[in-house]
């Protein structure tokens, strides 16, 4: 059954349903790997540092996709671009299920990446076409089914890893790409082009909205220096729990996801008071809660209970940053909506991959402290972007 909608009329609850599902089976693509990486190392027979960059390659994938194939939802069909999308994303979690080398798969993590951007065409869907009494609550169900994705695929992967190996867990993942392609051309409505502009238009104007909008730079950028250090802790903590007096496998790692969920799950509660207090409030407060994770990290890195504690804490912290700014954001242009969101999940993920690859590196020549070291950086710079806000004019966005 398809359904049709109009801007700001509400969306059916079975079609915010499947777009929120969508949602998490799509970005876990991205994350799958971060409990792997030590079995990867083992199995490849490669360095720490070499299986590190599998999550890197994956991230950068993913800004490729937000880049390139995002804006293309303001030139041709959108439904047609969601479909394609998970057709190659399927392929290529495929060929790294059957990878023989590491080579191979960080050359086809980088295409999983890029091609698991579907979420950031269903955010500014909802967010457009929900009721405005609904719309940062509806925001909120995706983002938090976006979580799901994120921390549940580690829980996941570690499991099916535990059982029966790394690339089993591939497999599952190009099976469930299938069936969201099934769904979704079963479901989702045609979605037509909003711009007449060419593709290199697009490009371009995607810089002349960054020039545009100074909140857009500052929302953008706090959030993914957040998002930096986030990466940091999760990009090395498999290499941690490998080590004394842990020992863990992958299904212990992998569980240590069922901590962020839990972390996460203040997306859901923070949704309703996101207008009322204002996304610098939520910026300061996430990025505050942020850095006493990384306090405990560094001081209880050798317990359970406090490592848990930080998972639970940088989680809840980096929803608070993430959820706020992309909210606002999107309201910025409706006409521009898919290129806003871009820009914002670019400069983001950019974030995140720059927190991977700088933990990677410190992780192999200072250990744990120097990925607490990092991970407190990226979050005092994030702090620091806020002080530059309050030179806004209140009407650059409707939600501060």
């Amino acid at each position: 059954m398809k359904y049709e909608w109009r801007e700001s009329h509400g969306i059916p609850a079975p079609l915010l349903a499947l777009m929120a599902v969508a949602t998490g089976l799509s970005v876990a693509n991205c994350y799958y790997n971060q409990p792997l990486l030590g079995s990867m190392a083992k199995d490849f027979g490669v360095s720490d540092f070499s299986a590190s960059m599998v999550a890197t390659l994956t991230q950068i994938g993913y800004v490729v996709g937000l880049v390139f194939v995002i804006p293309l939802g303001d030139l041709v069909s959108r439904k047609q671009l969601i479909l394609t999308n998970y057709i190659i994303s399927s392929c290529a979690l495929l060929a790294i299920a059957l990878a023989p080398n590491i080579y191979w798969v960080w050359g086809t993590s980088l295409l999983a990446g890029a091609s698991s951007v579907m979420p950031q065409f269903f955010i500014p869907l909802v967010s457009f076409h929900s009721a405005p009494a609904h719309k940062v609550r509806n925001v909120g169900i995706i983002q938090f089914c976006l979580l799901i994705g994120i921390l549940g695929s580690r829980v996941l992967s570690g499991f099916l890893a535990d059982m029966w190996g790394w690339h089993s867990v591939y497999f599952v993942a190009c099976v469930c790409m299938l069936g969201c392609f099934l769904m979704i051309y079963k479901m989702l409505p045609v979605l037509p082009a909003r711009s007449s502009e060419n593709y290199a238009g697009l490009m371009k104007s995607l810089l002349r909205l960054l020039a545009k909008y100074p909140y857009l730079r500052i929302a953008s950028l706090r959030a993914a220096l957040a998002y930096g250090s986030f990466f940091a802790l999760w990009s090395c903590l498999a290499f941690r729990m490998k080590q004394e007096p842990f020992f863990a496998d992958d299904d212990i790692i992998g569980a240590l996801g069922l901590c962020g969920l839990a972390g996460a799950s203040t997306v859901v509660f923070i949704s309703g008071y996101v207008q009322k207090d204002g996304v610098r409030f939520f910026s300061i407060v996430g990025g505050c809660v942020i850095l006493a994770a990384w306090l405990l990290a560094f001081f209880g890195n050798d317990s359970y209970l406090w490592m848990i504690i930080a998972i639970l804490l940088i989680d809840a912290g980096m929803q608070c940053i993430h959820l706020s700014n992309q909210t606002s954001v999107v309201t910025l242009d409706a006409s521009a909506i898919n290129r806003v969101n871009t820009i914002y999940m670019t400069i983001y993920f950019l974030g995140g991959s720059a927190g991977t690859f700088v933990s990677g590196l410190f992780w192999l020549h200072y250990g744990w402290a120097g990925v607490v070291g990092v991970g407190v950086a990226f979050t005092v710079a994030s702090l620091f972007v806020n002080c530059f806000q309050s030179r806004l004019h209140k009407d650059e966005c409707s939600i501060f």
